[in-house]
C-alpha cells in the first residue's frame, strides 16, 4: 500500500537528515507554494559488482615502499616510488674560499646520504626487505601538469648510467640501536641511504660554478639532480608509509670562534621531498584466481580495495525510478547506505578498512581527480565510515538522480508532452546505442584532508583541501553484489490533487 505522508512530516525527515549532513540532504526538495504537497516513500534494488583497477592516478604527497599479502584477500601488493627534491629558499654553502678544499682547489664535500622518514607501517617490522635506488635522468624528466598514473614505466625516466645506483637491505625496526632508542613515539623511523661523497662533490661543483641552477627547484631539478626512483627488489611482508625524505650534504667549512680564533666546523644542508615538487607512486597488484576478473563477481557481496585494485560499480534503475506516475514527481530525497562485513578471520597484521568513500558518475571519475577537483553533492559525495550506525551512508543523492533523469530526457528527445508509451519508446531506442556506464556510480576509497581553522567564537572549522586516491592498503567486503542488491530509499514528493 502507497504511503501518503503530510507536509509537515516530509519536512520532519529532511531536517533530521540535515542535522546529519548538512551538504545533502536538502538537495532536490520542492515545496508547492500553497503548502498541499504528497510524499510518497519508495526502496528500489540497486544491483553492484566489483570492478578490477589497472591504475590510479599516483600524483600523491605520501609514498609506500614495500611488499605485502593481503591476509584476507591473498593479493599480493609492491610498491615503489619516484620522487624529485625540492630547493629551499634559504638553501646556501659556505662561501667557496671557506670550505676545505684540496690540493688542486678543489671543494671536499665529506658524504651525502638520502633519509627515508616514516612512522606507520604495515606488516613485520624485522622482515628483511631489498631496495634499490637509482638517479633520474635529466634527459626524462618528470614535468609538472602530467598525470603521472600508477602503473608508470619507471625506465621512462632512468637513463642508462645513472650517477647513483644504490642497493641495500633493511628492515622497519632498526636492529643496530637499543630498543630503548627506536621504542616509543619520540623516536622517528628512518631507513639512510649512503651515497658516494662524488655525488656531493658534483653538487657543490655546480653550486659554486653555477649559482642559478639553485635558485628554484625547476632549474635544480632540471640541471643538477632530477631525482630518484626508489625501487623495491626484494622481502615480503612489510610496507613503510613516508611523507618526508631528506637529501642531507655534510661538509666542512672555516669559521672564526666569537674570541675570533679561527677553526673548522662541520656543516650540513638539506633538500626535501615536498608537495613543492613531484612524487610518483608505482603500484603492482597480483591476484589469486578467486579475484580474477572472470571469477569475482560469483561472491554475494563487492570488493573495496587499496591501492588501486578494487573498487563497487553501482548501476542505477534510472528508467524504473522514473517510470509511470513518477515521470513528474520530484525526488525529494534518495538515500543510500552501505553496510560491510566485519573481518573475523584472525591475523597477525590485519588490514586496515576504507575511512572515507567517494560515490560519483562513473564518467566524471577521470577528470574528478585529474582535475583535483572536490565532491559537489550533484555528481560527487563522501561518505566517511559510522562506527555507530555501521554504514557508509550518502544522506541524499536526489540531485544526482534528477541531474541523470534531466540528461536521459534530452538525449532520448522526451518532452513533457509524451505520454508514458512515447517516452518508453524514446528511452528503449536510445539506450540501444548508449555508452553502458550512463547510469552507473563508482564507489571509491579515498584520502580526503583538511585544513583546520579556527572560527571567530573559538571553534574549529575543517575545510576540505584534497580528496585523492587512497594509495594506502585497505580492504573491505560490502553487502551487495550477486543476487543481493543493495537498497535505494526514494521519497517522491507532487502536488496534490484538489
Amino acid at each position: 500500500m502507497k504511503s501518503f505522508l503530510k507536509i509537515f512530516s516530509l519536512l520532519s525527515v529532511a531536517f533530521a537528515c540535515t542535522a546529519c549532513d548538512d551538504n545533502t540532504a536538502m538537495i532536490g526538495m520542492e515545496i508547492m507554494p500553497d503548502g498541499t504537497t504528497e510524499a510518497e516513500p519508495k526502496t528500489f534494488p540497486i544491483e553492484t559488482q566489483t570492478v578490477v583497477v589497472d591504475a590510479v592516478l599516483a600524483n600523491t604527497s605520501t609514498c609506500y615502499l614495500g611488499c605485502v599479502v593481503d591476509p584476507e584477500l591473498q593479493v599480493r601488493t609492491t610498491s615503489d616510488f619516484l620522487a624529485q627534491f625540492h630547493i629551499p629558499e634559504n638553501f646556501s654553502l659556505p662561501k667557496k674560499e671557506k670550505m676545505i678544499t684540496n690540493e688542486h682547489g678543489e671543494v671536499i664535500m665529506d658524504s651525502c646520504d638520502i633519509r627515508i622518514y616514516f612512522e606507520e607501517y604495515y606488516g613485520d617490522s624485522l622482515a628483511t626487505m631489498k631496495m634499490r635506488v637509482r638517479e633520474l635522468s635529466r634527459e626524462k624528466i618528470m614535468e609538472e601538469g602530467v598525470q603521472y598514473y600508477t602503473n608508470l614505466n619507471p625506465q621512462d625516466f632512468l637513463g642508462n648510467n645513472p650517477a647513483v645506483d644504490k642497493s641495500l637491505t633493511y628492515a622497519i625496526k632498526d636492529l643496530s640501536r637499543p630498543d630503548n632508542e627506536t621504542s616509543g613515539t619520540t623516536y622517528y623511523r628512518q631507513v639512510a641511504i649512503k651515497l658516494d661523497s662524488t655525488y656531493a662533490q658534483r653538487i657543490a661543483n655546480l653550486y659554486y660554478s653555477n649559482p642559478e641552477y639553485f635558485k628554484n627547484s625547476y632549474q635544480f631539478i632540471h640541471h643538477v639532480c632530477p631525482g630518484f626512483y626508489f625501487e623495491h627488489t626484494g622481502g615480503l611482508g612489510s610496507m613503510l608509509t613516508t611523507a618526508m625524505m631528506g637529501m642531507n650534504l655534510y661538509f666542512r667549512y672555516h669559521t672564526t670562534t666569537d674570541e675570533g680564533n679561527d677553526t673548522i666546523v662541520d656543516g650540513m644542508q638539506r633538500l626535501a621531498a615536498t608537495e613543492e615538487v613531484i612524487q610518483n607512486t608505482r603500484i603492482a597488484n597480483n591476484y589469486p584466481d578467486a579475484l580474477k576478473p572472470e571469477e569475482i563477481n560469483k561472491n554475494p557481496y563487492t570488493f573495496l580495495k587499496t591501492p588501486a585494485s578494487l573498487f563497487t560499480e553501482i548501476n542505477i534503475p534510472l528508467t524504473e525510478l522514473i517510470a509511470g506516475t513518477h515521470y513528474n514527481d520530484s525526488i525529494s530525497q534518495a538515500k543510500l547506505s552501505i553496510r560491510r562485513f566485519e573481518k573475523t578471520n584472525e591475523t597477525k597484521y590485519p588490514m586496515a578498512q576504507p575511512s572515507t568513500l567517494l560515490l560519483i558518475r562513473k564518467d566524471k571519475v577521470k577528470d574528478f581527480f585529474e582535475q583535483g577537483l572536490l565532491p559537489d553533492s550533484k555528481t560527487s559525495f563522501l561518505a566517511t565510515w559510522s562506527t555507530t550506525a555501521k554504514v557508509y551512508q550518502f544522506a541524499n543523492i536526489a540531485k544526482m538522480l534528477t541531474d541523470m533523469k534531466n540528461e536521459l530526457d534530452a538525449n532520448a528527445g522526451v518532452t513533457k508532452e509524451d505520454d508514458e508509451a512515447t517516452r518508453t519508446a524514446k528511452y528503449e531506442a536510445w539506450l540501444e546505442n548508449a555508452d553502458p556506464d550512463w547510469n552507473k556510480l563508482m564507489l571509491i576509497p579515498v584520502k580526503a584532508d583538511y585544513t583546520t581553522t579556527p572560527s571567530y567564537y573559538g571553534q574549529t572549522i575543517n575545510s576540505l583541501r584534497s580528496v585523492r586516491h587512497e594509495l594506502g592498503l585497505s580492504s573491505t567486503k560490502l553487502e551487495g553484489g550477486k543476487d543481493n542488491p543493495l537498497n535505494l530509499e526514494v521519497i517522491y514528493t507532487r502536488k496534490s490533487a484538489k
